[in-house]
């Protein structure tokens, strides 16, 4: 492992390493027009609320970024429009912090059971430990460009695991939240669109990531960055994975590490997910574990209850 590798956080204590726990909320819309209405009002005055506009600005782009060359395996369904390898599940989550702040991260549409769940880096939806949720909570996958070919994805609940909310300060070590969406406005879940990828335990040192994210300046953010690297260590006292991919900038967070990733089928599992970089371009992940399969089960059970 090179001696510069990742050590930007110091992670929480440990000691409450054996709650898989979850904390959840309803997805907060806070938008003009949204004050008094139904359920269905509410969630087209958040979709009118993101406008192109908007959405662009959540990067804080000034310009376009390098455009990434070609490479076989782009998933057929939008090859001819863009560059790269690219995934539909893939998605460009973008969401306002309490002070009103537009932001953005990525994310990813998981194979489960109800077909609505979106995974991404818990800090894009909670600060941490006395901290406050985002509102205004949007998934769009695959957005290149202005285009959404499989439409928007408005947040019904959002959850962290109580291992990041908790304590005194953020657990980098369990950085990573679930979105349980509403369906697009064709009534498709985001799974049925735009299809989705298990979570798998497990990965291991030397074995390679494939990374799809939507990374800001000097990126667009309108358009998904690649990288591919073979994951090491984190340098203690982080117990993370690490990688080091330089394009992978402020944006990307929760960006899937994808095993087995085939450039073919688009097919691959994850195992991971941009949690916290430096300076040097290494880029941390937690280690998806047992826990994290608690997690998810957890937030499947609260998927049932959407209406």
């Amino acid at each position: 492992m090179a001696a510069s590798g990742l050590v930007a956080a110091t992670p929480a204590q440990a000691s409450a390493a054996d709650d898989p726990g979850v904390v959840s909320r309803s997805a907060v819309i806070d938008v003009p027009g949204a004050e008094g209405g139904t359920a269905a009002q509410k969630e087209q005055a958040l979709l009118d609320y993101w406008t192109p506009e908007r959405v662009r600005r959540a990067t804080g782009e000034k310009k376009a970024g390098p455009k990434a060359p070609a490479v076989k395996g782009t998933d057929p369904r939008i090859a001819a429009a863009v560059d790269g390898p690219y995934s539909t599940a893939v998605g460009k989550l973008v969401f306002q912090h309490a002070n009103g702040k537009l932001d953005h991260c990525s994310a990813t549409a998981v194979d489960s059971d109800s077909e609505i769940l979106v995974l991404t880096a818990a800090h894009c939806l909670h600060e941490g430990p006395g901290g406050t949720w985002t509102k205004n909570v949007v998934f769009i996958p695959a957005r290149h460009d202005g285009n959404e070919p499989f439409g928007r994805f408005p947040a019904w609940n959002v959850a962290t695991s109580s291992l990041w909310s908790s304590g005194s300060k953020p657990d980098w070590e369990h950085d990573y939240g679930m979105v349980i969406t509403n369906d697009n406005a064709k009534g498709q879940t985001v799974v049925d669109a735009a299809g989705g990828y298990q979570i798998v335990p497990d990965a291991r040192t030397g074995e390679e990531v494939s990374i799809m994210g939507y990374s800001g300046p000097p990126y667009s953010g309108e358009r998904q960055e690649f990288c591919q690297d073979l994951i090491e260590p984190t340098v203690p006292p982080l117990n993370m994975w690490q990688v080091e991919c330089s394009n992978m900038t402020p944006g990307s967070s929760g960006s899937p590490w994808l095993l087995d990733y085939n450039y073919d089928t688009g097919t691959g599992y994850i195992g991971g997910l941009n949690s916290v970089s430096d300076t040097q371009g290494f880029m941390a992940s937690p280690r998806f574990d047992a826990k994290t399969g608690e997690f998810v089960a957890l937030v499947e059970q609260i998927a049932a209850a959407r209406p």
